[in-house]
């Protein structure tokens, strides 16, 4: 048989956190890890919110080749005001890599935030966003990231999947023995007995709550960027390489990339 070609995702987050935890493997490539999808087209790291962290990353990003793509620099001065960072190689079969990394995921907690990295710094290679934290992670405008919170929903407690599964069928089959102090709509329609009809539409109206709210926190980023992201592609593809980019492209954020939550106009 065939080798199976290796995950370069899940080798960078062994690299990554070869000396320490410092990188959570997160979004869709955390979705591969628990085995509900088969690809992704990138991979995303939560990282732990210090400059030691993103020197260690830099020196493995620079090994492998790799140039900034447009966003923040990978530093914690822009990770705290919650911007991202993102950079792509080419592995040795040419094949594209894209890493983007921040250090405040929409929607988690700061108390679960924290507790990612609690479990110190062993060294002990792959590690992966908890399922909860996870599909608060992929509560964003697009559609298709709420089937597979149905699917990550299954993993959880019954009482927890019933407060954040998006299938229907779920909540009919747990409300009555786990949703009894439920406030959901969702829930409640189906405590009430006002039949699947009622669940759905109550399910389809809180995801476009979500999707509408991740939309417009995009739509702030966006704005409070757009003099910073024009400036980057003014320095051409070719200009956004490491090492030597990084120095140009602090200067560049000290300039133009808020990093107050306040001057982006939403908490991260």
């Amino acid at each position: 048989m065939p080798k199976t070609p290796a995950n370069i995702y899940f080798e960078l987050t062994a690299e990554f956190n070869a000396a320490g935890r410092i990188a959570i493997l997160a979004s869709g490539q955390a979705v591969v890890w628990y085995r509900l999808a088969m690809m992704s087209k990138d991979g995303d790291w939560i990282v732990r919110e210090t400059e030691d962290a993103c020197r260690r990353i830099l020196d493995v990003l620079t090994r492998r080749g790799a140039r900034y793509r447009v966003g923040a620099p990978l530093a914690r001065r822009w990770l705290a005001a919650g911007w991202s960072s993102h950079f792509e190689f080419f592995d040795e079969r040419q094949r594209r890599v894209r890493c983007d990394f921040f250090s405040r995921p929409p929607r988690i907690a700061a108390a679960a935030l924290a507790g990612l990295f609690d479990a110190g710094d062993e060294g002990s290679g792959l590690s992966v966003v908890d399922v909860e934290s996870l599909i608060r992670m992929k509560q964003t405008q697009r559609a298709k990231d709420y089937s597979v919170i149905g699917e990550l929903a299954r993993r959880l407690p019954p009482e927890l999947e019933l407060a954040l599964t998006t299938d229907p069928d779920r909540v009919l089959e747990l409300a009555a023995e786990h949703g009894t102090g439920s406030r959901r709509p969702a829930v409640r329609a189906a405590l009430e007995d006002r039949g699947r009809l009622a669940v759905v539409v109550a399910l389809a109206e809180e995801i476009d709550r979500l999707q509408q709210r991740d939309r417009q926190r995009v739509e702030r980023h966006q704005r409070a960027s757009a003099d910073y992201r024009q400036a980057l592609r003014a320095l051409g593809r070719d200009a956004l390489r490491l090492p030597e980019a990084h120095a140009e492209i602090l200067e560049i954020a000290e300039r133009l990339l808020p990093d107050r939550e306040e001057d982006i106009g939403c908490r991260c």
